[in-house]
């Protein structure tokens, strides 16, 4: 197993976001205890009733926690925003705070490691606008990789941010609402975009329905904004970051059968080596949508014969 030792004081400022799951922000604030940030903000939503705000309150605790030289900002919010608006207004404190940083939710879990390899993509790619994010989780990492390179390009790949770092200035390009949904959706620029049929379907759906508030999150805008900027991806060949929100109390997360539910984070070898020029990995963006994203040939089927039902039979048989 590879150990990690950092090459000097981590830099970059943190962000956690909780709500009101103790057991797994402990350990994401233990994560980030180890490697003592020198500026932590930690934003907490509201309770929805006298219950709730028991384990909320139990979560805010864990300031308790922060016992090395640090400048602590925390926003603690009264009443319940609510999932997609509470984050969004977490990221907006944050980057209004902060040109770069670390964004960890209560239930992504990184290696040490991963705070430096953001640290390092951060001042790398600083002035890269093509860059978007740094994510540091990676699903199809290999259990023992041994890379040409630390990283690679991605452009494709939708939701499960599972601890990231960004910049102020493409979190200002975010569209939170979805506003130009409905002017880039079936356009021939908009189309040309993905890798196949599979993937633009998928897309259009989960797009269409944040846009018209099915699906109330933030991160689907977030693949959305990047895609019409069309905003590059760095990844890590080595899972940095491990879900432990997989118990049925996350509220993107499920207990049981999410094919997303694996656990290869390991640390990652320093120093980086990088990529001698940025190019897209359209490849494995394909398998990691292949694996993880599209849906099972029965959704797909089911989805196709209603298709093809009138409007009222359709609304019968969903229910």
């Amino acid at each position: 197993m590879t150990t990690f030792t950092p090459p000097a004081p981590l830099r970059t400022p943190v962000l956690l976001t909780a709500f009101s799951r103790y057991d797994t922000a402990r350990k994401v604030m233990e994560a980030i205890r180890a490697a003592r940030p020198p500026r932590l903000y930690f934003a907490c939503d509201g309770p929805r009733n006298a219950e709730e705000k028991i384990r909320t309150d139990k979560v805010r605790s864990l300031v308790e926690l922060v016992d090395w030289p640090c400048e602590l900002k925390t926003l603690f919010r009264e009443e319940n925003a609510g999932l997609k608006k509470a984050m969004i207004g977490n990221m907006d404190w944050f980057f209004e705070h902060e040109p770069e940083g670390i964004v960890l939710e209560d239930d992504t879990q990184p290696v040490q490691s991963f705070f430096w390899f953001a640290e390092e993509m951060l001042a790398k790619f600083r002035d890269t606008k093509e860059i978007w994010w740094i994510l540091g989780n990676n699903l199809m990492a290999d259990p023992a990789p041994k890379p040409d390179a630390s990283y690679y390009f991605s452009q494709h790949g939708y939701g499960a941010p599972w601890g990231w770092a960004g910049w102020r200035r493409s979190w200002k390009l975010y569209d939170g609402d979805m506003v130009q949904w409905p002017k880039v959706r079936n356009t021939p620029e908009w189309d040309s975009f993905f890798l196949s049929k599979g993937e633009k379907t998928e897309a259009f759906g989960t797009f269409e329905a944040t846009w018209d508030g099915t699906i109330k999150t933030w991160d689907f805008q977030h693949d959305f904004s990047r895609m019409v900027h069309r905003g590059i991806t760095v990844i890590p060949e080595y899972n940095l970051v491990r879900n432990i929100g997989f118990s049925g109390t996350g509220t993107n997360t499920l207990e049981g059968g999410d094919v997303r539910d694996v656990d290869n984070a390991c640390e990652m070898p320093f120093p980086l080596v990088h990529p001698k020029t940025i190019v897209v990995d359209t490849v494995r963006d394909l398998l990691y949508f292949n694996k993880f994203i599209r849906p099972p040939f029965s959704r797909r089927l089911k989805n196709a014969v209603l298709g093809m039902l009138p409007s009222a039979v359709e609304k019968a048989i969903r229910g």
